[in-house]
Order: structure tokens, then C-alpha cells, then sequence
């Protein structure tokens, strides 16, 4: 009898150790990519880098990666790589967000680069951002917005 309570009690604490250390949070990640699929690898990579002029982080045929900020990125696939294929429905918004006196350069910027990019920047969410939103070249929304000190 005292073996199988010694048994037990070796389970149980076991246990607990494997229940605090599964409840345990692990590290927060450092950084997060967001992959868009294109039908025209080339004509998004054109877009992203000469039009938005972002940096170029990772470079192969079938996949390129764009730095947003210091730790987000946008990654563009082509149709036959990656794990998704392109589709017509878009349901993703890539958002970058920037300075509150940078959303009106940015604006003017994508303006003068032929993106249609609306009438003018504007509040949005109850007055929380001020943004503007366009599409890439194959339909994706894009939106640049800054937080409103309210």
C-alpha cells in the first residue's frame, strides 16, 4: 500500500509540474511576417519595392520579403509556391502604421506614383486613426494610418 501511495503521489506531482509548465507563456516572437499569393510575382515585387519603396529582406524566385517596421514584414508568393495559392477573394489588409504627421507624406508619395490613393487621408474609427487605404496590384488592401492622441 505504501508504494502504490508513493506511486501516486510521484503521478500527481508530475503532473503538476507538466500543467505549470504547459500554463507556462512561451517567449514572445520577434517579429511576424504576413504572406501574400500573386499571380505576377514580378508586378507585385515591382510595387512593393519601387512603388512603396520598402527594403527587401529575403530574395528567392518564388518568394521576396518586404520590411514594414523593425519587426513586421510582408512576404509576396508566387502562385505555385508557398502554402496557399492567389484567389479573387482578398479578405487581408496589410497596415502600416507610421508617425501621425507622416500619413499625409505618405499619401502625397503614393499620389505622385500613380496609386490610387482617394481623396485625402481621414479619420477613421471613431476619430482613433487618421489613414488612407489603396490596393496593390492585385487587389489586396493596404491601408497607412497613424493613432490620434485623443
Amino acid at each position: 500500500m505504501f508504494r502504490s501511495i508513493c506511486v501516486v503521489a510521484v503521478t500527481l506531482s508530475a503532473w503538476s509540474t507538466l500543467a505549470q509548465v504547459s500554463q507556462q507563456r512561451p517567449p514572445a516572437a520577434t517579429g511576424q511576417v504576413t504572406f501574400l499569393y500573386f499571380s505576377d510575382l514580378a508586378k507585385a515585387d515591382a510595387f512593393y519595392g519601387e512603388t512603396l519603396g520598402l527594403e527587401k529582406e529575403f530574395d528567392l524566385e518564388w518568394v521576396k520579403i518586404y520590411k514594414l517596421s523593425p519587426t513586421s514584414s510582408v512576404g509576396l508568393v508566387n502562385a505555385t509556391g508557398g502554402a496557399h495559392k492567389p484567389s479573387a477573394d482578398k479578405p487581408v489588409m496589410v497596415s502600416m502604421v507610421v508617425e501621425k504627421s507622416e500619413v499625409d507624406t505618405w499619401w502625397k508619395y503614393l499620389k505622385a506614383k500613380g496609386v490610387d490613393v482617394g481623396d485625402s487621408p481621414g479619420a477613421e474609427g471613431d476619430g482613433a486613426v487618421r489613414a488612407f487605404g489603396f490596393k496593390d496590384p492585385e487587389g489586396y488592401s493596404l491601408e497607412v494610418f497613424a493613432w490620434v492622441d485623443k
